[in-house]
Formats: structure tokens, sequence, C-alpha cells
């Protein structure tokens, strides 16, 4: 499992805005999506194809959070092997 440095910035942005919102949700934020990123080590494939990509590799995952959620783009490459490339709030713009 890696995370890209922009992946990485995008969680930090995303918890720092949940902070300044809602303290105590910021602090659910994280096990919620270390339990995510548990499940891609496992299943490598459970997310969907990115939207509008050519790229089977490229998948997008669908971490529930509240009433929304987050979601993040990985890639799958050699050996299964799984990097995160962006995390996103599901409010946001698309990554492409």
């Amino acid at each position: 499992m890696r995370f890209a440095r922009a992946a990485l910035e995008d969680l930090e942005q995303l918890t720092a805005y949940l902070v300044e919102q809602s303290p105590e949700r910021a602090h659910q934020m994280e096990p919620i999506v270390r339990d995510a990123v548990e499940v891609l080590r496992r299943l490598p494939f459970v997310g969907r194809p990115a939207r509008q990509q050519n790229d089977p590799t490229l998948r997008e995952l669908l971490v529930p959070f509240g009433t929304s959620g987050y979601i993040l783009l990985y890639r799958v490459g050699p050996g299964a092997l799984v990097s995160v490339l962006a995390a996103r709030h599901q409010l946001e713009e698309k990554f492409y």
C-alpha cells in the first residue's frame, strides 16, 4: 500500500476542514478511512472503475461518512499493489 504525497495532503485538508466544523467528527473520520484502506489491501479491485477513464487499473473507493462521505482515487499496480493517488469529499468536483 502506497500513498502519493497528493493523497496525504488531500486527507490532511479534509481533516483540517472537518476539525473546523466539528472536532469530534474529525476524530471519527480517521478510523473509517483506515478501515477503508484495509479493505483495499485485501480486495484491491473492490472499488468502482474510475469514471471517464479508459484505465482498468484506476479505481475509486467510496468511503461512507455521515450523510455523505469521501472518495479515494487509487491505482492497482503489478502484484495488486495499491497506490492511493487522491482523496476528496463526495460533494467536491471530480479528480480529473
